[in-house]
């Protein structure tokens, strides 16, 4: 791996049984269509939690098919916290790039589903998590009703 050949060392790690190797020197490759396959045909919460972070470093907003596997690795990993800080990114795209706060209200919506189902063991750290999104959820709403009303000319 020393040496570059990151697909061959992916081989014999995988040969070897140690798929969590397999995967990291996949991902110091950055084949990405290699790392959904392979993240997709090992089936460990490690691996879809690698493949989807390695997933979030790339141009997602772009490209609706890197934002469907982030979405569906982290779920299949059971990642929550990841998948609500993920689906936090997404509304704040929606926000900053777009302007379009109905989305980033949908998106919120999820972060709060994703942060609600999460079991932390920390339960006050929990309650703090869910409390921001809780506030901007509102704010949005109030903003899509503003924007709603303005449409029907109220």
């Amino acid at each position: 791996m020393l040496q570059g050949a990151y697909h061959l060392a992916t081989k014999k790690f995988t040969q070897a049984g140690n798929r969590v190797k397999a995967m990291r020197s996949l991902l110091k490759s950055g084949d990405t269509e290699k790392i959904i396959f392979f993240a997709g045909v090992s089936r460990q919460k490690e691996i879809y939690v690698m493949a989807a972070n390695y997933l979030q470093r790339l141009d997602w907003r772009k490209d609706p098919e890197i934002m469907k596997n982030i979405i569906t690795f982290y779920t299949k990993g059971r990642a929550l916290e990841s998948l609500s800080g993920f689906y936090d990114a997404c509304a704040q795209v929606e926000i900053d790039e777009y302007q379009n706060y109905e989305k980033a209200l949908g998106a919120l919506s999820e972060a709060l589903k994703c942060m609600n189902k999460a079991k932390m063991q920390d339960v006050s750290t929990q309650e703090a998590k869910i409390k921001l999104p809780q506030e901007e959820n509102s704010a949005f709403k109030e903003i899509c009703t503003g924007q709603e009303n303005v449409r029907r000319g109220r």
